[in-house]
């Protein structure tokens, strides 16, 4: 096919688009709408995810050494756990340093530790061990115990198992969602598409009898559709980039007037605009070309 041919059938469908200014205005507020809820939806399983995953990296273990272990040992210790899989992060204390932060945390009642520094310090050197995912706490459970030095372990393997749960539920929850949404945005598209090609199916009517073959009237339709989706994608993607900040805007509110939001903490815009866009456009101009084509086949068999 020549650039000539494309440039004809490209000018061809934003003419139709003209002609057709109703029903045309129609299609691109019934994809914008669709694709509105669409973009929400994702906007929402977007930051659902990134709250999953902050809960995730918060599971630690706490592993207390005996008090003969050696500096030797402990950096073996150190270099062998940092090294094992899901372990993102190892932090030792020191017995020193669990004895100030236990001071600090009592407040005024600190004092009654002062007696407690050097040989008398009671508590053990420990480290801090912070996990990946829930799934890989009690493999390293077991291998720590294994370890001939550790002398406790503290962690929750019910809190574990909670956040596992509820991760993978989130996640199974937020794509299910995403889908029905996905494909009632695909039905509503489809159906407009198609109302605006029955409106002018006499149109294609005479233009086959006059001998205008198949592709030469379906292409017009097909740029058409695909021009329709794209600028529907284009205003629902505006309209969820605005939602967007209002809630962003709200959520600074609320942090500084109720504290931090920690996990609920928001993604900044950047992070959310590109791939709302790029899904929108996707589905938008994907729907309105295969809804052209289906709907203008049956009013080519004449």
């Amino acid at each position: 096919m020549s650039f000539r041919s494309w440039g004809f059938y490209i000018r061809n469908g934003f003419q139709n688009i003209l002609r057709n200014r109703v029903m045309a205005l129609a299609s691109i507020t019934a994809i914008m709408v669709a694709l509105f809820v669409l973009g929400l939806i994702l906007v929402i399983a977007f930051n659902l995810d990134v709250m999953v995953e902050n809960m995730e990296s918060k599971m630690e273990i706490t592993i207390y050494l005996k008090d003969e272990t050696t500096e030797e040992q402990r950096l073996t210790i150190e270099n062998n756990i940092r090294s094992w899989e899901g372990v993102y992060e190892i932090v030792f204390v020191s017995k020193q340093e669990a004895l100030d932060k236990w001071r600090t945390e009592l407040g005024d009642k600190g004092k009654l530790l002062e007696g407690y520094s050097g040989e008398n310090n009671p508590l053990p050197d420990s480290f801090l061990i912070k996990i990946q995912k829930p799934e890989y706490v009690e493999d390293i459970v077991e291998r720590v115990r294994a370890i001939p030095a550790v002398d406790d372990i503290n962690y929750s393997s019910r809190v574990a198992e909670f956040i596992g749960w509820f991760a993978r539920g989130i996640r199974i929850f937020g794509a299910l969602i995403v889908a029905i949404l996905a494909v009632v945005a695909v039905i509503v598209i489809s159906n407009t598409v198609r109302l605006t090609v029955y409106s002018r199916r006499k149109e294609i009517n005479i233009m086959k009898y006059i001998g205008a073959t198949d592709w030469f009237i379906r292409w017009p339709f097909i740029i058409e559709g695909m021009v329709l989706g794209m600028i529907g994608a284009l205003l629902s993607t505006c309209l969820v980039v605005g939602v967007y900040k209002l809630m962003i805007d709200r959520s600074g509110y609320i942090d500084v007037k109720w504290g931090y939001l920690g996990i609920f903490k928001l993604l900044p815009m950047d992070k959310i605009m590109f791939p709302v866009l790029v899904i929108s456009m996707m589905v938008g101009v994907c729907v309105g070309i295969m809804a052209s084509c289906i709907s203008i086949r049956k009013h080519l068999k004449v």
